[in-house]
């Protein structure tokens, strides 16, 4: 038997309706192969909780925490199950409850919370949610199909490490064998979010946790594909609150989708997506709303060759840094320096800009950790800067990176005049520009306040929306008249085959 993995994040699974309308779409897929069914917290669940363990070591009161998450989950348990169904779900859940409030007891006498007991307590959300909905798949997809649940902490191996969590393959593959019978036909409900250390100790993925465990079960179980389970349809060409325009995009590659995850776009956090692309597997990105929608297909390949450019994406509240001064040209280990004491205050970088003279070195980072930016880079060169060979550390803030994406862009002479062109007519001035050897993102620096327009003319430049040509009629008497009849049935099939979007703004008659 083959497996396909299915993750439904906390949105999907926020209620009694919305667990129905996932046990439809399981329903509804094939049965020649098992399904492995991830799901999150529901929505809020995690915050909650987390909340909870805040509240006990400030020694503030959580009962009413407790109660409110105890009646969201009967009050679902009660709609899926009825009241004899939900009896023996709820009693699993109070005794649950019960360690948890002996946890912040002892989080309460000793007033601090530690990393371990977050990581415990946060990660009940998932055991509880995973354990309602495949009581609820058994009473409603068991007739000849296995059902089970299955608490990632029993299979689950992971260290953490400077790059965040890393599986431990060797000690998880044959875990989660003897957990799964060898003659396992149906569906396994799985807890996202949660593993263990190989000491056997509770620990989480950390935020976006569940995405990733879908992906870290698709490459333990040799998946043949993962469905991502979200509230949008896929992956858009551009955030469709700054471009109305946008599209969903048909097929990417793993690059592209990390890419564009990197710069803005939320739908898939990079990481989550390792697993699967070491080992090939495709990634789908689904609308749990919409599910008849076929989604964007991440994959090794992008496909489709429509456009060189897949997505315009952007990322604002950014500072850039220069660091700049004579005494650095030629200098061997000067940006090791810099970037060492970046990474020795736990500074992540966003881009980097150089010159080959090496005059100066410039590179962007998240607004908030400007200041402290400032600090680390003056300490490293505080000889340089007081002997004048280092003449300033610069700061700007109020920045943001728009970033045009597309692997066809390897190769394609004009892709990058094209883009800066398009900013230039728009009066866009560009502080920094990075562009990597694969060619597959062209990066640039800007005001933080020009962000919206420039994604909005550099999307309309590369086509991935309509060209808007705006018409005003003067006159619409006969002539004028059969004009505008004419726009009006020839305007769907000149942005169908042509992506010209024709738009009538004014009609004036000599009155």
């Amino acid at each position: 038997m083959t497996w396909t993995v299915h993750k439904f994040g906390g949105t999907s699974v926020a209620d009694a309706s919305c667990i129905r309308r996932v046990a439809d779409i399981i329903g509804g897929q094939r049965r020649g192969n098992n399904l492995a069914v991830v799901v999150s917290a529901m929505k809020g669940v995690t915050d909650d909780l987390l909340g909870l363990v805040e509240k006990a070591a400030k020694q503030q009161p959580v009962e009413a925490t407790l109660k409110t998450l105890r009646t969201r989950h009967e009050k679902a348990n009660l709609e899926l199950l009825g009241a004899a169904g939900a009896k023996s779900i709820m009693a699993e859940f109070d005794r649950d409850l019960a360690d948890i409030e002996s946890i912040l007891k002892a989080l309460a006498l000793v007033r601090a919370a530690s990393n371990r007991s977050r990581d415990l307590v946060s990660g009940y959300g998932e055991i509880w949610s995973a354990r309602q909905i495949a009581a609820f798949f058994k009473h409603e997809l068991g007739k000849g199909r296995d059902v089970m649940f299955l608490n990632a902490r029993d299979v689950l191996v992971i260290e953490h490490t400077e790059m965040g969590p890393v599986t431990n393959w060797e000690l998880s593959r044959p875990k989660l064998a003897a957990a799964i019978p060898s003659a396992f036909h149906g569906v396994a409900v799985i807890t996202g979010f949660v593993a263990s250390d190989k000491d056997g100790l509770p620990t989480t993925l950390g935020r976006n946790g569940s995405d990733y465990s879908a992906s870290i079960f698709g490459a333990l179980l040799d998946a043949d594909e993962v469905h991502i389970w979200t509230d949008v349809d896929g992956v858009m060409s551009g955030d469709p609150r700054q471009v109305p325009e946008a599209k969903i995009i048909d097929e990417m590659s793993y690059s592209e989708a990390m890419e564009l995850a990197y710069f803005g776009a939320k739908v898939i956090h990079p990481q989550t997506m390792a697993p699967a692309v070491g080992r090939g597997i495709p990634i789908w990105i689904r609308n749990t709303f919409n599910a008849t929608h076929p989604g964007t297909k991440i994959s090794a390949s992008s496909g489709s060759r429509a456009a060189a450019v897949k997505g315009i994406s952007g990322v604002d509240k950014v500072a850039l840094v220069n660091l700049e001064g004579a005494g650095m040209i030629g200098v061997p280990g000067t940006a090791d320096r810099l970037f060492g004491a970046l990474r020795d205050a736990g500074v992540s970088v966003m881009l980097i800009s150089q010159g080959s003279s090496e005059h100066s070195i410039c590179f962007a980072v998240r607004e908030e950790a400007a200041e402290q930016v400032r600090t680390v880079v003056e300490r490293a060169f505080a000889v340089e800067l007081s002997e004048g060979q280092v003449q300033r550390v610069g700061v700007t803030k109020g920045c943001a990176i728009v970033a045009v994406v597309g692997d066809d862009m390897a190769g394609m002479p004009g892709s990058a005049g094209r883009f800066f062109g398009t900013l230039g007519v728009a009066g866009i001035n560009v502080r920094a520009i990075a562009q990597g050897a694969s060619e597959r993102n062209i990066s640039a620096v800007i005001d933080a306040k020009d962000m919206t327009r420039a994604i909005r003319a550099v999307h309309s430049s590369f086509y991935l929306s309509a060209k808007t040509v705006s018409i005003g009629v003067l006159g619409p008497g006969l002539v004028g008249g059969t004009l505008l009849d004419q726009l009006a049935r020839a305007a769907p099939t000149l942005r169908t085959k042509f992506n010209l979007d024709l738009r009538l703004r004014a009609i004036g008659g000599s009155k």
